[in-house]
């Protein structure tokens, strides 16, 4: 073992070398010695806490830099050693990341794990992760050129120890042992897997928890896009019921809640339009459609009198449009399938300079820039992982309402926001009276694709089962269960006419076909 670490009398090349190889240790001891060294005797065996899974990946992938460093220090530079350092580095990345996107979009001070700084160690983690990478390059910009590791080898396969760098595998050494016995206490040996939300660190058997929960689902439906694996919705324009695992049926009878009233069919109108559309809406007498990333409006004869089409990849991202409602005096709303706005109006002088950012075409006529309008995205929690079909307001506020999909058929969500803010107000699954839910059955089987607002009521209109359900949204119960007629096979929007009358639009057999309805 040689007596230093970096000699004064060697040569440049030869010094930057063994200074390279003593910055390498010292990196692989900083790395233990303090997140792995902290985080394993004074937040492990004084304060009493205990890693959870992705918490042991991180501290196994911090351990596993350290010790390729300590190989490079050994065994000299290699391109495997390097190579390895930089997989544990990004696995470590995918660890801390994954950890720390389950509890990103929390509230103040919310979280896992104790706090440092006011931080939680799961993103202290994706600070060492980056230090290691920017140290590395740092490393690396001031290294010699790779011949003068080969000659400071001199034929041998291993390199001496210094004083320091053997110190510094000792320690290290140490400290990987203590986290071997508190991995064994806390965590077992497999198949044991670790808790996902570990209870306080104890060297009390009683208090001891080896968990295999961890395993639960791993191999069920592998996706690595995890829950948001979701299919899109099925559109007019896009139908998508085979993806979506979905059967959709025109029968009443078989719906999840038993009926109250059928409406008949009073008045069927062909509407003279190519696009299938996905929307209608009857806003300050005109109607106002919509297909795909379309916006089209007619007159009462179905004439269309103006249009224009969104960019939907101007941020933020709007999905097929589903809904377009009014928003403050003479201006509009319209909505995404993936809950992102954009609040616009008309104007003939329109600014095209201006609004050709949100506007494929129409930014001559349209305006989507300005006082009160912009994109926006809508914050849910119950409905995170659904699609929406529906867009309805009752002046003060806007209602969404969820739909299922591949992963979820059951789910069933009223989301509410407030039209001055757009901000969640409420979500809801509204309850059922006198016993209207048939046994083993869900309101999630419904495929409510519009929404409409009407004397104090929400209808929600499925295009599964031909029902509509009637909501008292201040007491979240539906009080009445319609049914429409089954030759109405592809039900789209719902809305009230200036004779109150009910009006579904559905898109089939190629033609855009209105209904209204009676009792």
């Amino acid at each position: 073992m040689s007596e230093t670490c970096v000699n004064n009398a060697c040569s440049k090349d030869a010094c930057k070398v063994k200074f390279f190889y003593f910055l390498m240790a010292l990196a692989g001891l900083v790395l233990i010695l303090f997140p792995v060294g902290i985080a394993n005797v004074i937040f492990g065996y004084i304060m009493g806490d205990s890693p959870c899974t992705l918490c042991w990946g991180q501290r196994q992938a911090m351990i596993f830099i350290g010790v390729m460093a300590f190989f490079i220090v050994r065994y000299g530079l290699k391109g495997k050693y390097l190579a390895m350092l930089l997989i544990m580095t990004a696995f470590g990345f995918y660890q801390s990341f994954a950890q720390f996107g389950m509890h990103a979009h929390r509230d103040l001070d919310q979280g896992f794990s104790l706090q440092v700084f006011g931080i939680h160690t799961y993103f202290w983690a994706e600070v060492v992760f980056f230090a290691v990478v920017f140290l590395l390059g740092v490393f690396f910009f001031f290294a010699p050129k790779l011949s003068a590791f080969d000659k400071e080898m001199n034929g041998e396969s291993v390199r001496k120890w210094c004083k320091f760098s053997f110190s510094a595998v000792l320690i290290s050494t140490i400290i990987v042992a203590s986290n071997v016995v508190q991995a064994f206490i806390s965590t077992g040996i497999p198949p044991y897997t670790g808790q996902g939300d570990p209870v306080r660190f104890s060297l009390n058997p009683k208090f001891i928890i080896w968990s295999t929960d961890g395993w639960n689902g791993k191999f069920n439906g592998f996706s690595v896009l995890g829950k948001r694996d979701v299919k899109a919705p099925d559109y007019a324009f896009a139908p998508n019921e085979a993806k979506l695992g979905i059967t959709f049926s025109n029968d009443s009878n078989n719906a999840p809640v038993a009926i109250d009233e059928a409406l008949n069919v009073s008045k069927e109108q062909k509407i003279d339009f190519a696009k299938p559309l996905n929307t209608l809406a009857f806003i300050n007498n005109e109607f106002v459609a919509s297909s795909k990333f379309e916006v089209f409006f007619f007159d009462k004869d179905f004439k269309l009198t103006s249009d224009f089409e969104i960019d939907p990849y101007f941020s933020a991202t709007i999905d097929p449009i589903v809904g377009i409602i009014p928003y403050m005096q003479d201006k509009y709303m319209l909505i995404g399938s993936n809950k992102s706005l954009l609040r616009f109006g008309k104007n003939e002088n329109a600014d095209e300079s201006l609004q050709w950012a949100d506007f494929v075409r129409g930014y001559d006529k349209f305006e989507g820039q300005g006082k009160g309008l912009g994109r926006g995205r809508l914050d849910t929690v119950r409905a995170k992982f659904h699609h929406i079909q529906s867009l309805a307001s009752d002046g003060k506020y806007f209602y969404t309402a969820s739909v299922p999909n591949n992963k979820d058929k059951k789910s069933f969500v009223i989301s509410k926001f407030s039209l001055s803010d757009r901000v969640l107000s409420g979500e809801f699954t509204p309850q059922m009276l006198d016993n209207k839910l048939k046994e083993s059955r869900s309101l999630g089987e419904l495929y409510v694709t519009a929404l409409a607002y009407q004397d104090g009521l929400l209808y929600a209109l499925s295009k599964n089962y031909n029902t509509i359900l009637v909501i008292e949204p201040k007491d979240e119960v539906v009080i009445r269960t319609l049914s429409f007629p089954a030759n109405i096979t592809n039900a789209r929007s719902l809305f009230f006419d200036e004779d109150k009358k009910l009006n579904i639009l559905s898109y089939q057999n190629g033609e855009n076909l209105l209904f209204t309805l009676s009792k």
